[in-house]
C-alpha cells in the first residue's frame, strides 16, 4: 500500500478553552467567532444577541445536543458556556446514577475518577463536532488555587480552570487553544523606587503557561495579547454558513428540539448512563455476608430494628450510603451478626 506525504500547515476547525475572571468579557469574545451557536447551559448570555440552542437542564440532554449541533452545516462555532456549569449537570447525573449523597461517597477520591469518565463523554462529543468541521470554544471561569512544587521550597498562587482536580487537566489537554484572560494594570516606577498604578485596567489574554497561570497554544500565537477576537482572528479557520444561524433558531426550533430529542433516546438507549463499578466497602460487606451466610433480607431487618437511624426494614441494601456500610456495618459487624442471630436482641454498643 501507498502512502501519500503531505507537507504544511494543515488548516482544520480549532478546538479552544478560554477561562478569565468575572466580567472581564468572555461571551463578548465568544459572540465574535465565526457564525457562533451557544448552549448555554450557565443562562448567561441573555443579555446578548447571540444565536443559542436550548438551555439544557439535565447531563445526557446536553450530551445530546452537542451531537445535533454536529449534524448543523450552519454552525461555524459552538460555544460552550460554561463548562463548570456542564461539570455541575454531570455531577447531578453522576450522584443520581449511584444513588450517592455526595460525590465522595465512594471513598478514596473513587467518586472523582467516576466524574472525570462521564465528563470525559463530553469532550469526546465535541470532538464529532470538529469532525464536522466546526470550531468549538468551550467558556470556563477562574479560580485561584495554592500550588506548590515538590521539588522547591514554598507554595504560592496561581489562576486555573475552575473544575474538579480529574476534569480541569482532560479539558487542558483536549484543546488545541487555552487562553486565560485578565485586567492588567500599568504600572510606574515612582521617584522612591516603588512601583504604582497609573492609570485604567487593560483586558489581556495570555495564550503560554507561566507559574501564575495555566494557557497553552499550538498556533504559534503571541504569549500575550490584548482580549479581543481580531488578536487571534487570522488563527481561527471561518465558514460559510448555509443560512444565518440566528434565523435558523427562530424558523427552525421545533425540528432542533426534535433532533436533540431523538439523539437523547439513542444515549438512553446505549445506556449512557456512569458505568456501574463496585466500591470496596459494598463490596466487603456483600462477602461478609457471603461468609456468614447472611442474606439482604436478614441485614435489612438488623438495621430496621433500632430506631433513630436513617434505613428502616424496606431500605435496599444498595441505597445505603458508604460511609453508613463503613462506620456503621463493616466497623461492628460481629455485633451485628449476633443481633442477626439472636432475631432482634438489644446491643447498646451497635451505633445504629
Amino acid at each position: 500500500m501507498a502512502f501519500k506525504i503531505t507537507k504544511g500547515v494543515a488548516v482544520k476547525p480549532v478546538k479552544a478553552c478560554l477561562y478569565g475572571v468575572e466580567g472581564v468579557g468572555k461571551t463578548t469574545f465568544a459572540a465574535e467567532w465565526p457564525d457562533p451557536v451557544f448552549i448555554d447551559v450557565e443562562d448567561g448570555s441573555s443579555h446578548y444577541d447571540v444565536a443559542r440552542m436550548p438551555r439544557p437542564t439535565e447531563w445526557l440532554g446536553l450530551i445530546a445536543e452537542i451531537k445535533a449541533a454536529a449534524g448543523m452545516p450552519e454552525i461555524g462555532t459552538l460555544v460552550i458556556d460554561t463548562a463548570d456549569a456542564a461539570e455541575a449537570l454531570c455531577v447531578e447525573h453522576v450522584l443520581t446514577v449511584k444513588k450517592w449523597k455526595g460525590i465522595e461517597d465512594a471513598g478514596y477520591g473513587k467518586g472523582y475518577t467516576y466524574l472525570a469518565e462521564e465528563f470525559g463523554k463530553l469532550l469526546t462529543a465535541l470532538d464529532e463536532v470538529v469532525a464536522s468541521d466546526k470550531n468549538v470554544l468551550v467558556i470556563a471561569h477562574a479560580q485561584i488555587k495554592k500550588f506548590e512544587q515538590p521539588d522547591e521550597m514554598g507554595a504560592y498562587d496561581r489562576w486555573e480552570l475552575k473544575l474538579q482536580k480529574k476534569c480541569a487537566p482532560l479539558v487542558k489537554e483536549w484543546c488545541d487553544l487555552l487562553l486565560f484572560a485578565n485586567y492588567k494594570t500599568d504600572t510606574m516606577k515612582d521617584d522612591s523606587g516603588k512601583y504604582r498604578a497609573t492609570g485604567g485596567k487593560r483586558r489581556m489574554m495570555y495564550a503560554a503557561h507561566t507559574a501564575a497561570y495555566d494557557a497553552k497554544n499550538r498556533l504559534g500565537l503571541p504569549d500575550e495579547m490584548p482580549f479581543e477576537f481580531g488578536s487571534i482572528a487570522e488563527k481561527i479557520p471561518s465558514s460559510t454558513p448555509c443560512e444565518p444561524a440566528l434565523e435558523h433558531e427562530q424558523a427552525e426550533e421545533k425540528p432542533i428540539e426534535a433532533n436533540t430529542e431523538a439523539v437523547l433516546e439513542e444515549l438512553k438507549d446505549e445506556g449512557a448512563n456512569v458505568e456501574e463499578v463496585t466500591p470496596p466497602e459494598i463490596a466487603q460487606l456483600h462477602q461478609l455476608m457471603a461468609d456468614y451466610r447472611i442474606n439482604e433480607a436478614q441485614l435489612r431487618d438488623a438495621v430496621g430494628s433500632r430506631k433513630n437511624n436513617p434505613y428502616t426494614e424496606e431500605t435496599p441494601i444498595g441505597d445505603y450510603s458508604i460511609k453508613f456500610v463503613r462506620d456503621t456495618l463493616l466497623a461492628h459487624w460481629e455485633a451485628i451478626v449476633a443481633t442477626i442471630k439472636e432475631r432482634g436482641a438489644v446491643y447498646k454498643d451497635v451505633p445504629f
